[in-house]
């Protein structure tokens, strides 16, 4: 098929490009009509556009070179939080929980009010002053104790009790009072700063002493679990790295981008059929533990292919293309057979050569040319 006749050097490989003189205009005469270059198909799958409208819709294309491509397991897991990044806050006393204006997702320091515990409405009165009370006691029957002793008018193990009973009761008191005291009762706090991960009660519920309230996460390294179906098990001890996508996002990320590492990996099933892969990473971006995730495992490079962005391939009808820049203005249309992508890049199997230049960016700008086609029957001839 020859390409984009109407430009100057502009051919299909393996046919001789057409050449035209453009002297001193750029018309050609079209019946006795002068035309012009413009930017839509010229038959076949010719598209034509300006240098200066491809700067401006911004297309470019890199050529293409033969690279090692990982083998790609596609698979799904979920992001969890690494060990040690997460706390629980629990509840220092039974009661009536108020939350604070937090939600999950929320971020909050170290120290920072998650909830307070009221126990002045529930049965046995205010526990904190019950405690308060309790602790005021023993203090003061401990230091009289003490100074008894010294005159020999109380004994030893005596004496021992009454300690005993003090810092028992100095203990209970100052776990109430750890993350501080409200008007309205015992506050829960966060013993580190990052973000509310969960919250596992509701506003005005009742809580038992110890009973967990929150889970506050630091994000600062986060794991990347796959489940990887048992027919890859010959694939595993090869997988040393990979990238996922979110489903609340449409960026592809690269755990070596991430400074990820792999931590280690099953040797058998838990019974459903499918083998954890764990990574760690450092979260350098918005991303959510918790949540689930695309994941495209990469094995040991196992062969060179010539490979392009996921950006460069359009889809039609179940049918893959990418453009093939053949000149300053001219593109052609190409089919091309894929292998399985890694999420950000896909190998060529059928369809490019090596050294050809293939729209990377504005991908979807050219295709658009390419719809505009000329008219029926509005052809150039030559």
């Amino acid at each position: 098929m020859a390409l984009c006749g109407v430009m100057a050097g502009c051919g299909n490989s393996g046919n001789k490009a057409e050449e035209h003189d453009h002297g001193a205009t750029e018309a050609h005469e079209h019946g006795g009509e002068a035309g012009e270059h413009e930017e839509k198909g010229h038959g076949g799958d010719e598209i034509v556009m300006t240098p200066q409208k491809q700067a401006a819709l911004g297309v470019r294309a890199d050529t293409v070179r033969f690279e090692e491509f990982a083998e790609v397991i596609p698979t799904s897991g979920e992001i969890v939080s690494a060990n040690g990044d997460e706390m629980t806050v629990v509840a220092a006393s039974a009661g009536i929980v108020s939350l604070s204006n937090i939600a999950e997702g929320s971020a909050i320091p170290k120290g920072g009010k998650i909830a307070t515990i009221s126990t002045k409405e529930i049965g046995g009165g205010d526990q904190l002053a019950r405690a308060r009370s309790a602790y005021e006691t023993a203090k003061k029957e401990y230091e009289r104790d003490e100074a008894l002793l010294k005159d020999n008018i109380v004994s030893e193990s005596h004496y021992d009790q009454s300690k005993m009973a003090y810092e028992n009761a100095k203990a209970e008191y100052e776990a109430l009072l750890a993350g501080g005291v409200s008007d309205k009762g015992i506050v829960a706090s966060s013993p580190i700063g990052g973000f509310v991960k969960s919250l596992l009660v509701r506003q005005g519920e009742y809580v038992e002493t110890g009973q967990a309230i929150a889970v506050v996460s630091q994000n600062r390294k986060l794991q990347l679990r796959a489940d990887v179906s048992e027919k890859y098990y010959d694939k595993i001890a090869q997988i040393s790295d990979a990238t996922f996508k979110t489903s609340y996002g449409n960026e592809t990320y690269s755990l070596k981008d991430l400074g990820g590492r792999l931590l280690s990996h099953g040797r058998a099933s838990a019974g459903d059929y499918y083998i954890p892969v764990i990574f760690e990473f450092d979260n350098r971006g918005s991303i959510l533990p918790g949540s689930y995730v695309e994941i495209f495992l990469k094995a040991k490079p196992l062969r060179r292919a010539i490979v392009v962005p996921l950006s460069a391939v359009v889809e039609d009808q179940g049918v893959h293309y990418v453009f093939v820049k053949m000149d300053e203005d001219c593109f052609d249309k190409r089919e091309v057979s894929l292998g399985q992508s890694d999420g950000i890049n896909v190998p060529v199997l059928e369809g490019l050569r090596e050294g050809e230049m293939v729209v990377i960016e504005g991908t979807i700008k050219v295709k658009l040319a390419s719809i505009s086609a000329a008219p029926a029957g509005h052809n150039h001839n030559h």
